[in-house]
């Protein structure tokens, strides 16, 4: 099941991983405020808990809707961390999925998006309308055509 793929994409099994996490629903020209916000808000939440991150930050999309979407950001943590208000305990995507790397500008994505797609439509799978990105390298401190995002779509 290894059709071409210019992203060089692969089915994977993804596990569970306790997150704490903001969930809600902006509009796609939005996103980078609500992001640098909630992000930041997650970390010193962590970190006035004396508690780290896990790994790198995340996003779920439960749509495409740019109008209306519906997102969850943020990081994997150890388990038993609570959460409080907006930002609550929750569980990263699992189960099976197509993934792929992306280096550039996170506004460009979209090929990556397209080229798993494709994999999944060849090889006769169908996307469930999740997609998944982990961002690798921190915007702040990296060239955007070196930002590195692992993309996934999962599966139905």
């Amino acid at each position: 099941m290894d059709f071409e793929c210019a992203f060089q994409c692969k089915l994977e099994n993804l596990e569970p991983r306790p997150a704490l996490a903001i969930r809600l629903k902006t509009k796609a020209g939005d996103i980078a405020e609500m992001f640098d916000q909630g992000f930041s808000a997650i970390a010193s939440y962590l970190e006035a808990k004396g508690k780290k991150p896990a790994g790198p930050p995340f996003t779920v999309y439960y749509n495409m809707e740019m109008d209306n979407l519906e997102v969850e950001f943020g990081f994997p943590v150890e388990e038993g961390v609570d959460g409080e208000g907006t930002i609550q305990a929750t569980m990263t995507p699992s189960g099976k999925a197509v993934g792929s790397l992306y280096i550039g500008p996170y506004e460009e994505a979209e090929p990556v998006y397209d080229a798993l797609m494709k994999w999944i439509s060849d090889n006769g799978l169908e996307a469930n309308g999740v997609a998944y990105e982990i961002y690798l390298n921190d915007p702040a401190g990296t060239p955007p055509e070196q930002l590195k995002i692992r993309v996934y779509l999962l599966l139905a």
